[in-house]
């Protein structure tokens, strides 16, 4: 019994063997694969409106500190940090990075520097270019698919490789660039679920110092919703709304570049005014007005609310107030 007894203490006082600790990853090894697949796979499960929201930080745009990730500067759902909000923080913040969006397809990533777009791609080329241009009628077959499959594995548009090769003429691949760029980014405007991520990071841009910036990023944002050709409107839309300016929509309105129609159907918002009445007064069936009314909608110059019961007097229309303010500044 007492040979028992120590042999129990023995057992007692012997101290617990180290168990070997897992090897971690070295820094950097696939950082940026990892992020986005973390970020998508946080953007899957849908939100329940029903309960309060714990993430106070979702749409704000807070700068990350922790230096093991990427220099998250903002991110969100687009259904509470719109597309429009994203790309105004990027031009009036001069920002340099990348903001990638998650959506049901391929990422799409929209490379900015000091605040101006330098163009949009995607990893997959299909995607970003299903047709084939003509500019790639006399270029050699064996290039293009190696330009192609160099996009799937950088993201570099094969048209600028090919362009770098001069293998195609440079200004007509960039035009081209362009074009596929905002055509591509237009198809999030329309997405039912799309996360947006902005990373802070001049290096992600290093391999793009001979790319050119587009400075006004406001009328780069009109021309994608110009390619939204058939923009779904919400179930609960009704023609009788009356859309009104946002606080700052009438500021920003006036310093677009908006064509003849764009002009003609913004000087119709008075606060009074139904879509449907619009659409009477510029003699529009209801499927245009809801695809110029579309894009004041996204870029949050207006709003719409629900027809009053009753009569209204009609308020200064946009030009009476464009009139207006002159008178005033005399």
């Amino acid at each position: 019994m007492e040979s028992s007894d120590s042999e129990e203490r023995d057992q007692t006082d012997t101290p617990p063997v180290p168990q070997e600790e897992e090897p971690t990853p070295e820094a950097g090894e696939n950082v940026e694969s990892a992020q986005s697949d973390e970020w998508w796979r946080a953007s899957e499960p849908a939100p329940d409106w029903n309960q309060p929201s714990t993430d106070a930080t979702e749409t704000e745009v807070v700068p990350t500190k922790e230096p093991s990730t990427a220099d998250v500067y903002f991110c969100g759902h687009t259904s509470l940090f719109p597309l429009s909000r994203a790309l105004r923080a990027i031009a009036n913040e001069r920002l340099t990075g990348v903001l990638r969006a998650f959506w049901e397809q391929e990422p799409i990533e929209l490379l900015a520097r000091d605040g101006e777009i330098v163009f949009v791609t995607t990893r997959d080329p299909d995607l970003y270019c299903p047709e084939t241009p003509l500019i790639l009628a006399d270029t050699d077959v064996v290039a293009v698919d190696r330009a192609r499959n160099q996009q799937r594995e950088t993201g570099t548009p094969f048209l600028l490789i090919l362009a770098r090769q001069e293998s195609i003429a440079r200004q007509p691949a960039l035009e081209l660039m362009h074009h596929y760029g905002q055509k591509l980014f237009s198809e999030l405007w329309t997405a039912p679920r799309v996360w947006v991520m902005f990373e802070k990071n001049a290096d992600l841009l290093s391999d793009v110092a001979d790319i050119e910036g587009e400075p006004n990023v406001r009328d780069w944002a009109l021309e994608t919703l110009r390619l939204v050709e058939n923009p779904e409107q919400p179930a609960s839309f009704d023609p009788t709304s009356i859309p009104a300016y946002t606080k700052e929509g009438f500021e920003r309105v006036q310093r677009l570049k908006l064509t003849s129609d764009e002009a003609q159907f913004a000087s119709q918002f008075n606060g009074a005014r139904s879509v449907q009445q619009i659409a009477k007064n510029l003699r529009l069936d209801l499927k245009s007005a809801r695809q110029l009314l579309f894009r004041f909608l996204a870029l949050e110059i207006v709003e719409c609310w629900p027809a009053s019961t009753s009569a209204e007097p009609e308020q200064p229309s946009f030009f009476q107030r464009l009139r207006g303010s002159g008178r005033r500044d005399r």
